[in-house]
């Protein structure tokens, strides 16, 4: 289990929930926060929901030079004997440092993972735990690096692909599903010819699937 306590008052305003979409059932998500950053974007509740992790909040009662620090190192000293193997710190503050080398002192505590990162996306991408192996597999195919004229290779070979269609559908009784048909289409431009013909047959039927996979196997 991953509990991550989210410093919002540090991160609200910084990307710090970027990667709340990767949480899953099995995450912690404790955010605490004070009157000066009381809203959550909507996607981000939305996030949190769909994930099904267990979430709180803690709002700061009352104002005071780093007083939600103490509250964020009072419950990281209270989950940290509890049954988890990792808990993150999201926050920029990096005076939370010192509270993790002081928790890496102490025996009962030495076999947690504990981290302190930006936002959830770099916590999920350091944590280590194996049950999360293809949540950071999959975080970083989406943060690896694309080479940018092959991608724009890649972008002006899809527009020509829908140019084509649109053109050799223009006048026929197809025209006003042109959008459709592209979408399919460039869904599917690797697959072989027998995968493109049973693919139309299941989205179009069989006469309209047969008149339409005539048209793209023309085209190609």
């Amino acid at each position: 289990m991953a509990v991550l306590l989210v410093d919002y008052e540090n991160v609200s305003m910084k990307n710090g929930l970027k990667g709340i979409e990767y949480l899953n059932a099995n995450d912690r998500l404790i955010i605490f926060y004070s009157q000066c950053c009381p809203k959550i974007r909507r996607d981000c509740m939305e996030a949190i929901l769909s994930a099904g992790s267990s979430f709180q909040v803690y709002k700061l009662k009352k104002t005071g030079k780093n007083a939600l620090d103490f509250y964020i190192a009072a419950e990281c000293g209270y989950v940290s004997h509890t049954d988890v193997s990792e808990i993150a710190i999201i926050s920029n503050d990096k005076g939370f440092d010192a509270l993790i080398d002081f928790l890496k002192l102490k025996a009962e505590t030495q076999d947690i993972q504990l981290i302190r990162a930006a936002n959830i996306e770099k916590a999920l991408m350091s944590l280590n735990s194996p049950a999360d192996s293809r949540r950071k597999e999959i975080l970083c195919e989406k943060s690896g690096l694309l080479d940018l004229a092959a991608e724009y290779g890649k972008y002006e070979e899809r527009n020509a692909m829908r140019a084509r269609i649109k053109d050799a559908l223009l006048g026929t009784k197809y025209e006003n599903r042109t959008a459709e048909i592209i979408d399919f289409a460039t869904a599917r431009k690797d697959t072989t010819r027998k995968e493109l013909y049973t693919g139309t047959l299941h989205l179009f039927g069989k006469s309209e699937g047969t008149d339409i996979y005539r048209i793209l196997k023309d085209m190609s």
